[in-house]
């Protein structure tokens, strides 16, 4: 591993990065495609942190870029999530085995649901995750909350709000969590041949509870994430 490569870590809301920010030591700014860039030195460990905004296309577009621009050694996404495993509990953490982007659809053409074509890839519906970077976290973040776990991550450009579908994803795809960027993040990451890993803090129970769950729970899980990143990006 070269080191002196960055890690790139991105994450949809300003949230979701400020602790990182805050807790490292800025060296530089730089925009790209409107979003900026920062490059970070957290706990000695280069990095480039940048707010990405909602969704599975901002998240697409700036892994891209970081692939482009900062010839990451890992791309790394963090940030809240609905839990829908029933296991997943609001203040948990997940860490994706792999990710689904669950909302992609051409089974009007006879293709399972869920299911892409990529470029040298064929079809596939679970878009991996690099092993290594996951252990790490899981580990990580057991040692610190105890309630940590490892699974299918479902990504799709919704905000779940609705038991019956959360039920859908876990009983479909076995995800433990639904966000909106670790699918998008994870296939850019595939495509570009850079290892992915996705973060999770659970801040609402993807139900009919969720608008009322997360604004109470955004900054405490983004906090989560940030001492789990002290803990362990010194060996990503």
């Amino acid at each position: 591993m070269n080191e002196t490569r960055p890690i790139g870590i991105l994450g949809a809301m300003a949230v979701e990065i400020e602790a990182l920010l805050a807790g490292g030591t800025v060296l530089s700014a730089e925009e790209h495609a409107s979003m900026t860039f920062y490059r970070v030195r957290f706990r000695e460990v280069p990095c480039v942190v940048v707010q990405c905004g909602v969704g599975k296309v901002h998240a697409g577009m700036c892994a891209q870029v970081l692939a482009d621009r900062y010839d990451p050694r890992l791309i790394l996404n963090i940030g809240v999530a609905g839990g829908t495993g029933p296991q997943v509990h609001i203040g948990d953490l997940v860490v994706a085995s792999h990710c689904i982007q669950h909302d992609f659809d051409t089974t009007a053409i006879g293709e399972p649901m869920a299911t892409l074509t990529l470029p040298g890839c064929g079809m596939l519906r679970e878009l991996p995750c690099a092993p290594e970077a996951a252990q790490a976290l899981l580990q990580a973040a057991r040692g610190l909350y105890g309630n940590a776990h490892l699974g299918p991550v479902a990504s799709g450009d919704r905000f779940v709000a609705d038991k019956a579908l959360g039920a859908q994803l876990y009983q479909s795809y076995g995800a433990l969590a639904c966000e909106m960027e670790g699918g998008a993040v994870a296939q850019v990451c595939l495509l570009n041949h850079i290892p992915c890993a996705v973060l999770r803090a659970i801040s609402d129970g993807a139900n009919d509870d969720s608008p009322t769950d997360f604004p109470a729970f955004a900054r405490e899980s983004a906090y989560k994430a940030q001492q789990l990143l002290a803990a362990v990006v010194g060996s990503l």
